[in-house]
């Protein structure tokens, strides 16, 4: 070895032969508290912001379709069984019909009530009115856009189309009479005359996309009658404000997570621990998403 390669060792090396630091040359800094705080936050923005889209897309649809699956099987069990729900009182949530619209590509599991968390599951028969078959006016109100949407096609619909409505008391055939947009607060838009099945969606904020059906079929004995008050919840026009505390909360849970991650990380390391933490965040992630889906107009 050269003097001049001992001579930079010793430059590089103390008596002890622990490295020294040259003072001139500054150190990396470690990101302040808050920095790192703000990157975390930053990306769970990001990914909240493209999993939204996500979810939207492609989860949601698939958790709706497996959802109707489950109360179609439901349906034709108490079809088969002879114990689907044709009089009052029905309990809300429960599978009462299917409608199809062959023509249109529309078909739709009906259940009892109108509210957001309801037409989250399938369309749904508004309280209080006739059930299919059954004398009287009918209404059935659906999604134009999220969760499945049954009714995206009920504006593809024309007079004289024919709609099939499957209940505990057999198929009744329908045939449209008129197709209409009014105002979406139009209370007159559930109205008729005779027998008669409405099929309705929000298509906006302001419109109400109303498409009218006479009966066809004989009419059936109707069960017992219920006096229901209709309220602004069941006209698809608002969103289940109960679900911005479910948001609150899982919101609450994702934010314990990440804290608790650096400490995980510590424990059991960066591998094991992602794959802890991963699972857990994703159906944070999904459980979050659908009770923000829920705050939204419910029949969009």
């Amino acid at each position: 070895m050269s003097d001049i390669d001992t001579r930079a060792e010793i430059l590089e090396h103390d008596v002890f032969g622990i490295p020294m630091v040259d003072p001139l040359v500054e150190a990396p800094r470690t990101p302040s508290t808050k920095v790192r705080l703000a990157r975390r936050v930053a990306v769970v923005l990001l990914v909240f912001s493209f999993g939204s889209i996500v979810f939207g897309s492609v989860i949601a649809p698939l958790v709706h379709e497996r959802r109707s699956t489950m109360l179609e099987e439901q349906l034709a069990s108490d079809l088969i069984n002879g114990v689907a729900p044709v009089s009052n009182p029905i309990a809300v949530g429960t599978p009462i019909g299917l409608i199809e619209i062959p023509a249109r590509g529309v078909r739709a599991v009906v259940v009892e009530g109108t509210t957001a968390e309801q037409l989250s599951k399938g369309a749904g028969h508004l309280i209080g009115s006739a059930l299919p078959g059954q004398p009287g006016v009918s209404a059935v109100l659906g999604r134009s856009r999220n969760h499945g949407a049954e009714f995206a096609n009920l504006d593809e619909v024309e007079v004289g189309d024919s709609i099939t409505a499957t209940t505990g008391q057999g198929e009744h055939s329908y045939e449209v009479l008129d197709v209409t947009v009014r105002a979406s607060r139009d209370m007159a838009a559930f109205e008729g005359e005779g027998h008669m099945l409405i099929l309705s969606t929000v298509v906006d904020g302001n419109d109400r996309l109303v498409v009218r059906a006479g009966l066809t079929s004989p009419v059936l004995p109707a069960g017992t009658s219920i006096e229901h008050v209709t309220s602004s919840d069941e006209l698809g026009l608002v969103g289940d404000s109960s679900s911005w505390l479910q948001v609150a909360v899982w919101l609450f849970v994702a934010a314990l997570i990440a804290l608790a991650h650096p400490f995980v990380v510590r424990q059991v390391g960066q591998r094991v621990a992602w794959m802890v933490v991963s699972p857990v965040a994703m159906w944070i992630a999904v459980e979050t998403w659908s009770a923000l889906s829920l705050t939204g107009p419910a029949a969009l």
